[in-house]
């Protein structure tokens, strides 16, 4: 008589529907966070694509153009004058001036902007871009 030993091993189930169920609520989290990321809120942009540019240094100072010829800093629009004004209290801080002019934006509108932003004492002003390809 031999002595068989009745095997009791079980398999081990994880159950992997708490996991799924976070790992969902986490996709839907950072979906939801960062499509209402917007650098400029309620002022829409597509800079013109160019090869060549230069990269935003952390202290500068942006001016937005619309395609309607709207123009804004930060989070406000403002005019011709209030830009002339406001550039020449924040050009002293920093010297360089990003201009960031939707592609479809009138190009004498743009020309104005550059001319107030150098009456303000502006040390260098760009055009921003996005990167082609």
């Amino acid at each position: 008589m031999r002595n068989r030993r009745i095997s009791t091993h079980q398999a081990v189930h994880v159950d992997m529907t708490p996991m799924v169920d976070v790992m969902m609520l986490l996709l839907i989290f950072f979906m939801m966070s960062t499509t209402f990321l917007v650098a400029h809120p309620g002022f829409n942009i597509t800079p013109p694509q160019a090869t060549s540019g230069t990269p935003q240094p952390p202290e500068h100072i942006t001016v937005l153009v619309n395609r309607d010829g709207q123009i804004a800093m930060g989070n406000k629009v403002i005019s011709i004058g209030d830009l002339t004004a406001t550039v020449a209290t924040k050009a002293h801080n920093s010297p360089l001036v990003f201009i960031k002019a939707d592609k479809h934006s009138q190009h004498g509108k743009v020309v104005e902007v550059i001319d107030a932003v150098k009456r303000a004492g502006a040390g260098k002003i760009s055009l921003a871009v996005d990167p082609k390809g």
